[in-house]
């Protein structure tokens, strides 16, 4: 009698260690990237192996196969802006549609934008007012805060198509403000007379092969100043790669095509971009080519910090 009830509660013990096995399984459909928010502050990252009213299974990069239990999880974020690299969690990188100052053809998706400060004194925003229309401006800091200033407009629109080839349109619009004075020569006072304003700035079309993770370029601009057009093109050829999980390389190179009898010039770059989900800086050298040009290599930095990166609809769950 007694092996009889010791035979049914083990039973019923492994019955209800099975079922709660399931119900942590009852709800898979697909591995999937996501973050699993503990109600203690700890935040697991990994693959989503399955999700239920029990709790959930993960799989993480450094603890492997976790399963949490429901009291214990705040929320869980699940989200495709990742992928799987030999066994390791690769965020998508986030700094696809620039190279070193150059746009790519690809866009930001509406809502996103960064911030990039380049030498320290130039100032930039670029956001995506759609997922095909960018709007960017920004200045170049004066260090004398006086007598000139200089602001700039970057719209861009991309035209996306099936393949992996992006086309688009923008133009880089410059306002330049300088203070003018007027001299009193029977008082010998000098005074402020008003302000000179000056346009200037180059419209270009852009081809972009690739994807986020790599993409090349190639666009051709003509420059326009005070109501006239260059007859000049610019031709502009950039690449970059992801060579790990935060770091890249980059290059941005301007050509400006001669007319007959003129000798033609550069500017090449390349650099290495080291990168997170939000911020990246570049480090780069530029070099001027050309038949008279001397050669040095000027080097180059800069900072971005991505911001505003809306999340798609049904992307967190909470619990």
């Amino acid at each position: 009698m007694i092996a009889r009830i010791l035979t049914l509660l083990l039973f019923a013990v492994f019955t209800a260690a099975s079922a709660r096995a399931q119900d942590l399984d009852s709800t898979v459909a697909f591995p999937v990237n996501a973050v699993i928010f503990l109600k203690d502050g700890t935040q697991l990252r990994g693959v989503l192996l399955s999700e239920s009213p029990v709790g959930a299974r993960i799989r993480t990069d450094n603890l492997g196969e976790i399963a949490v239990t429901a009291d214990k999880i705040e929320s869980i974020e699940k989200n495709d802006n990742g992928f799987y690299n030999k066994g390791r969690y690769w965020f998508n990188n986030p700094h696809y549609t620039r190279y070193l100052f150059a746009p790519s053809a690809l866009s930001l998706s509406k809502g996103e934008g960064y911030y990039q400060n380049s030498l320290l004194l130039l100032n930039s925003v670029e956001v995506g007012i759609t997922d095909h229309f960018t709007m960017g401006g920004g200045f170049v800091l004066n260090p004398t805060f006086r007598d000139w200033q200089v602001l700039f407009l970057t719209p861009k629109v991309s035209f996306p198509t099936q393949s992996k080839v992006t086309f688009g349109i923008g133009a880089l619009a410059i306002g330049v403000f300088n203070r003018t004075y007027d001299f009193d020569i029977q008082t010998g006072v000098q005074r402020k007379d008003g302000i000179e304003t000056n346009f200037a700035g180059v419209g270009y079309g852009i081809m972009t092969i690739g994807g986020a993770e790599r993409n090349g370029s190639v666009g051709l601009g003509w420059g326009f100043a005070q109501g006239e057009i260059s007859a000049s093109p610019v031709i502009n050829l950039s690449y970059m790669s992801r060579l790990g999980r935060k770091v890249g390389v980059v290059t941005e190179n301007w050509i400006i095509i001669p007319r007959q009898g003129d000798s033609g010039v550069g500017i090449l770059s390349g650099g290495v971009r080291f990168f997170g989900e939000k911020m990246a800086v570049d480090l780069a050298l530029w070099v001027p080519v050309g038949e008279d040009a001397p050669f040095f290599a000027f080097p180059y930095v800069d900072f971005v910090i991505k911001f505003g990166q809306k999340k798609r609809p049904g992307q967190r769950s909470e619990k």
